[in-house]
């Protein structure tokens, strides 16, 4: 049985991962990749909160020779990536996926293939790398080109995130150039639309919820178990994220002992992240957790991001003539007030209009208005009292920015603006595009979730629903 060690000093293992970096294992400094990221137990000794290092292209080779997961970033010299999250989650048993991976996959399976037929229908064939808990679908767009061009004229950058693009600092060693982030977050809208199009597909497929993030769910036999089609990389400054690499290792649940629990971390091994090509399920079950078979598997395959630069305008034009389309151009069309108004605009909200479910994020911000649940609750419930969702936005971001005990420099590389409108703009919109219905805004169902504060507190959260006109 091969080491960690041992399985990362394979050339061809070394070679696929440095593809996916956009370059080669010879010469990982001319990779396309902004940065690299390491993640592992050869980290928890160092002094931060989480045990990963953000490091130049040139450190590829240390990253691995201390076999730790390897990670590239989202941001990309040359192309603009487009990246889909697909997996399982359970809020009360997070160690299930590891514990009992092949029902866990079984279950996502009806998911993972109406994913990759809605791809073929538009001509597209993603690399697919199986992860921990799900997949990740990526490709790319190469910068300057038409496609390109199309995503910018969609994308919209808020005032505080601009500021942030125009300067270096941290992970962004250089300035975004404000095109890029405009495509970014024009990709992000049509990434959007693209996870409209599973959900409306894939739902009745699975036994499972589908849902836009790890936002709660009414609990069952297993837990309070879905699955995500996770977009929240787009929430966030681009500089800001990163994606696991084919053929990394996968130690998560060798750190996140208290997630897991102690027995299944300690009796799951470091897995890797095999790409799933034409692999049956089982097949890619097994080389997961064999380093060296996953190392001679590596000999067979290619790990360069699909290029998506021509067919990816196809789903450019349908998501151009869809209603989340229109509801996005509605948004933009709108400006939160400026931050010198917060106090007399959105801070002087009373929140006492509001069921205490929605109420206690907005008094106890921190960290209740972090939590996803929480802001779809609050979502919905203020766009019932006829709040424009930009201005939901506002709100919460005036109480991200404001006084509440956050940790020092906690929006100095993220940003509170765009991470805010981000998830208003997700919850609001599967609304307007008829995909939430809002069959579980209901007091019985809030209980189920675990985020009824206050039982018999006299509102009937059923009465706040907006009727997604714009």
């Amino acid at each position: 049985m091969l080491s960690p060690q041992q399985y990362y000093r394979d050339p061809e293992v070394r070679e696929r991962i440095a593809e996916y970096c956009g370059g080669t294992a010879r010469e990982p400094e001319l990779c396309t990749s902004e940065y690299l990221v390491g993640y592992g137990q050869a980290l928890l000794e160092t002094p931060a909160p989480e045990p990963y290092v953000s490091t130049p292209k040139q450190a590829f080779d240390s990253i691995l020779e201390r076999s730790l997961d390897i990670f590239r970033s989202i941001w990309d010299r040359v192309h603009l990536l487009g990246v889909l999250d697909l997996e399982y989650f359970n809020l009360d048993h997070p160690g299930t996926v590891y514990l009992d991976q092949e029902g866990v996959f079984r279950r996502l399976e009806p998911v993972f293939e109406a994913i990759g037929k809605l791809y073929r229908d538009y001509g597209l064939q993603p690399l697919t790398v199986m992860t921990g808990q799900g997949y990740h679908f990526s490709f790319q767009i190469q910068s300057g080109t038409g496609t390109d061009l199309e995503l910018q004229a969609i994308g919209r950058l808020i005032d505080s995130l601009e500021g942030k693009y125009r300067t270096a600092a941290s992970k962004r060693h250089r300035p975004v150039s404000l095109r890029y982030g405009r495509s970014f977050d024009g990709m992000g809208k049509v990434m959007e639309f693209f996870a409209h199009e599973i959900i409306r597909k894939a739902s009745g497929l699975t036994d499972l919820p589908l849902v836009i993030t790890d936002v709660a769910v009414g609990g069952g036999k297993r837990g309070r178990e879905a699955i995500s089609l996770d977009l929240s990389c787009f929430g966030d400054p681009v500089y800001m994220r990163d994606v696991r690499c084919p053929f990394s290792t996968h130690q998560k649940h060798k750190i996140q002992i208290h997630k897991v629990g102690e027995e299944i971390s300690r009796a799951t091994p470091v897995q890797v992240a095999v790409p799933r090509g034409r692999l049956a399920l089982k097949e890619a079950l097994a080389l997961r957790r064999h380093f060296r078979d996953s190392s001679e598997y590596a000999r067979d395959v290619y790990c360069f991001i699909p290029d998506f630069t021509v067919n990816w305008k196809r789903v450019i034009n349908a998501y151009r003539g869809s209603e989340l389309a229109r509801f996005h151009r509605w948004l933009d069309d709108e400006s939160q007030d400026h931050w010198s108004e917060w106090d007399r605009t959105y801070r002087a909200f009373d929140p006492g209009v509001l069921p205490p479910c929605a109420r206690l994020p907005l008094e106890n911000p921190n960290d209740q208005l972090l939590k996803p649940t929480n802001l779809q609750t609050l979502t919905r419930c203020l766009l019932a009292l006829g709040w424009h969702p930009v201005h939901i936005a506002g709100l919460v971001r005036a109480k991200w920015e404001g006084p509440h005990g956050w940790p020092e420099g906690q929006w100095r590389h993220f940003d509170a603006g765009s991470r805010s409108l981000f998830y208003v703009r997700v919850f609001s919109g599967l609304i307007a595009a008829g995909i939430d219905e809002q069959v579980d805004q209901n007091c019985v169902s809030q209980q189920q979730k675990g985020y009824c504060p206050q039982p018999n507190c006299g509102f009937n959260l059923s009465r706040f629903r907006w009727a997604g006109k714009f």
